[in-house]
């Protein structure tokens, strides 16, 4: 996959599209390995395997110093049934390789070859607030704040930027 990675350039303009399309390809060409399905099938039978979940991205080069990938990588929301955990872990998987994380990625001197995603899938539970909690201040590097980032609605409002969330800084 790395090495499909590479920026075309058109009349100046440097571009990850074609590079993302094809490693998109691969990742619909490939299943996910029966082992890791079997797990995740069984993980989501443990919660009793009709629960609505988040499966969130979680990449290693996320959160860099002066960097945020925020908003890049793929979440989903309110996945139910186990075939479709899996392919939304897979979905998430596929989308360290968007466009827009390659370039940003290529823009900032993070090595392709270094990134890794997690995938979390968490219970999803209705609210009418959610939020984010970052456990040192990203804008400051201050580690003896905590921001909080809130919303009415789900927190996915917070982290895709669609909403200007309330914040509050705690000492």
């Amino acid at each position: 996959i790395v090495e499909l990675a590479v920026p075309e350039i058109s009349e100046g303009v440097q571009s990850f599209e074609a590079a993302s399309l094809r490693i998109q390809e691969v990742f619909a060409a490939a299943a996910v390995p029966e082992s890791v399905a079997a797990e995740i099938k069984e993980a989501y039978a443990a919660l009793g395997g009709s629960l609505p979940l988040a499966v969130r991205s979680s990449a290693n080069a996320e959160d860099l110093p002066g960097l945020s990938f925020a908003g890049q990588h793929s979440s989903f929301l309110n996945v139910k049934g186990a075939d479709e955990v899996v392919a939304a872990t897979k979905a998430c998987w596929a989308s360290l390789w968007s466009a827009q994380a390659l370039a940003y990625r290529h823009q900032n001197g993070v090595d392709h070859g270094a990134v890794a995603m997690a995938v979390v899938a968490q219970q999803m539970i209705p609210s009418d607030v959610s939020g984010i909690l970052f456990t040192s201040n990203p804008a400051t590097g201050e580690r003896s704040e905590v921001i909080i980032n809130s919303s009415f609605g789900l927190g996915e409002a917070v982290v895709s930027g669609t909403v200007t969330p309330d914040t509050f800084v705690v000492d």
